[in-house]
């Protein structure tokens, strides 16, 4: 067995854990494949994929870089810790008040989500902070002994300690936290101040309470799963951030808010580090596996960042708010449409697709494990562009029959369809939902999707990606290399990545530079106890400053950079400059008269764990070669007729040009190339598909 410098990727998804081998030292793919995910304990999945890469490779040593669901599925479900809040008094249900806004403006039959902490664990704490830090009401430990037993007596799993401008003076949360840790040993504990250290009353308690709620399950399952990698041989567990950021078990477990959209942050890690070496900059990035869809822009060969976003707030299809987080976070928009969405008539008589998914356990109808229910999975099954031989590796035995009984007995019969139109009538509802959710990344903020390549991975994004394609107006549908295992691939091309922040909300011409510089001293503190916690000889290049400002009366800031901490401080003026330049690009004006308020400095601490995807996204000459389809598959029309079209593999034809109709098997997905539609694949496996509309 030969021994290498591993570096393993694998991403757990509803239906499939996704798994990738490179080798460190050449920058080379050893291996890709997926294994059935397990719900019910996903790191069986994951141990299932390393034991399969050990009897093949020496895992000895090696790094697994993970992107995980457990935080978002704990969440989602509601099976997190039983959790109380402890709030300065007065302020306890900061959390069921929220903004007092309606998720949908003109719908009377609001549903708003249930407080994550019930009213009787939400409990007052007699203390108080101004905004300045200053102390208006000593908090006395001795008066609170009650409050404490009774949290003991409900048998509270975690606590949340989010005291009003504790981010302004965070003594009294470290005194409250101390105590609860003396009187419920063994209980997790969280404060704002070291979670959320921001103003937003709301937010703050918020993100607090998220962290608490799911800290727990969170960390078990790192803890657990750490230690039976260790148990293999495996050098380093490090976990997928939402930011698209690494981060190791420890930080993880702290933080586990963080780790909300862990998952898809890795394919938009992947496509960014595609667009930049193919010098391609601007790409939307499209995601679609067997649970969610998912798209992110990205600009400049980076990915769109958010510092604040609301998770688990579509329920069944409807937007119900969600919980509040600040945290940096890659601004994506994810829907409840993969290959398991269950096709389903409505009240109306109205064909729906998702947002419920069949998941991986049963599964599609077609996969033979008791599955019903029609998805958009057995559709294609239906008309031939899914079929047996594609899952021979994945150990799923596929079911034609049942795809079609499914179809039959839960659409067509009661439209009185043919079995075609209803699975056509399933795939096009898909893409419409999935077009939709590109214009809400890209046309709803004021870009024009026409200006952008569509990247598409996951196990069935090349799938639909050139309707959606064709939907949006892209003139070109790209699908890279490795597209169905594109997420395990970005897990392992992320650095590590924490960001910190303070607040200031202060006016900029009442900052001195000696006040700014001092504010960022102490981040760069913050960053490094954080960094004391990641894995040893990572490369760490000096953190990046920004400064987010607004003018004065607004609600929302922008982001300036100010550079490294090594380079000199911008003068106050300077950046107040470059605020109005940045203010100007994003909204077309200026504000002459307005003051720039600064509000939170930020600082970005990374390590750069020596990973590119430069080799494997590297494309040279393709040799045109004369490719011979590996077989014929009978699809069905639309009108229900049969046409013979050619199956490719993409390994096998490097370097050709295809004309639609076609299917081109690729790496743990399949692309679908259309009528009118033309497919050139490069000689590393990319395949930039031609649209019959090009730009409209």
């Amino acid at each position: 067995m030969t021994t290498r410098d591993l570096v393993i990727g694998v991403d757990v998804g509803g239906t499939f854990t996704d798994a990738v081998v490179l080798d460190r030292e050449t920058g080379t793919l050893l291996d890709a494949f997926k294994v059935p995910s397990t719900p019910a304990d996903p790191a069986e999945a994951v141990l299932c994929v390393i034991a399969r890469i050990a009897r093949a490779f020496d895992v000895r040593g090696s790094v697994v870089c993970h992107g995980t669901t457990v935080g978002t599925n704990t969440l989602i479900e509601r099976l997190g810790a039983r959790s109380a809040l402890l709030a300065t008094e007065g302020f306890s249900d900061v959390v069921a008040l929220r903004r007092q806004d309606r998720p949908s403006l003109y719908d009377f039959d609001v549903r708003i989500s249930e407080p994550l902490v019930p009213a009787a664990r939400r409990i007052g704490v007699a203390e108080r902070t101004a905004a300045d830090g200053s102390i208006v009401r000593p908090l006395v430990l001795e008066d609170h002994t009650a409050a404490l037993a009774r949290l003991q007596a409900a048998g509270v799993q975690s606590v949340a300690i989010s005291f009003l401008h504790a981010y302004a003076n965070a003594d009294h949360e470290q005194q409250m936290e101390a105590a609860v840790r003396d009187a419920l040993p063994g209980v997790y504990v969280t404060r704002s101040s070291d979670v959320c250290p921001e103003f937003r009353e709301y937010e703050r308690t918020s993100t607090t309470v998220v962290n608490a709620y799911i800290g727990p399950a969170v960390g078990r399952y790192v803890g657990v799963l750490s230690d039976a990698l260790r148990a293999q041989g495996v050098g380093r567990l490090m976990i997928v951030k939402s930011n698209g950021g690494l981060t190791s078990p420890e930080n993880a477990a702290r933080y586990p808010v963080h780790l909300i959209e862990s998952g898809p942050a890795a394919q938009l890690t992947a496509s960014a580090s595609f667009a930049r070496a193919k010098r391609c900059p601007d790409m939307v990035a499209f995601d679609m596996g067997g649970t969610t869809a998912k798209a992110g822009v990205i600009r400049a060969g980076e990915p769109e960042m958010t510092t604040e976003f609301y998770a688990d707030r579509l329920v069944d299809g409807r937007e119900v708010g969600g919980y509040a987080i600040r945290s940096s976070v890659l601004d994506l928009v994810e829907i409840g449409a993969g290959g398991g969405s269950i096709a389903w008539i409505d009240e109306a008589r109205v064909l729906k697709v998702g947002p419920t998914s069949a998941g991986a356990s049963p599964g599609p109808a077609c996969y033979g494990r008791g599955g019903t229910r029609p998805t958009v999975t057995d559709a294609h099954a239906v008309i031939g562009t899914l079929s047996a031989e594609l899952f021979e590796a994945s150990g799923i035995a596929f079911h034609r029959e049942a795809a079609v009984a499914a179809i039959r007995q839960h659409v067509a019969e009661p439209f009185g369809w043919p079995i075609a139109r209803a699975a056509y009538a399933i795939i096009d509802i898909a893409v419409a939902n999935m077009a939709e959710m590109v214009r809400l990344t890209t046309t709803r903020r004021g870009l024009d999707p026409r200006d952008f390549a569509l990247l598409a991975s996951g196990g069935a994004g090349p799938l639909h990606a050139a309707a959606v394609g064709e939907e949006i107006g892209s003139a070109e549908v790209i699908v890279p290399p490795y597209p169905g295992m594109f997420s395990a691939l970005g897990a392992t091309l992320g650095n590590v990545r924490h960001e910190v922040t303070t607040t200031l909300l202060r006016h900029l011409d009442e900052i001195d530079d000696t006040a700014l510089a001092s504010a960022f001293d102490q981040l760069a503190t913050r960053a490094d106890v954080l960094m004391a916690a990641e894995p040893e000889g990572i490369t760490r290049p000096p953190p990046l400053r920004v400064l987010e400002a607004r003018f004065s009366g607004q609600l929302f800031e922008l982001p300036v950079p100010l550079g490294p901490v090594n380079a000199p401080l911008p003068a106050i003026g300077e950046i107040s400059r470059h605020f109005r330049d940045i203010y100007r690009a994003e909204y077309g004006f200026d504000l002459p008269d307005a003051r720039v308020q600064a509000v939170n400095a930020r600082l970005i601490a990374t390590g750069d764990m020596g990973h590119s995807g430069d080799l494997l996204f590297a494309d040279p000459e393709a040799v045109a070669c004369g490719a011979q389809p590996a077989r014929h598959i009978d699809m069905l029309t639309r009108t229900g007729e049969t046409c013979r079209v050619p199956v490719y593999r993409a390994a096998d034809a490097h370097g050709a040009t295809l004309a639609g109709p076609l299917v081109i098997e690729h790496s743990g997905a399949t692309v679908w190339v259309h009528e009118g539609q033309t497919a050139r694949i490069g000689a590393h496996g990319q395949v930039n598909i031609a649209l019959s509309g090009g730009r409209r």
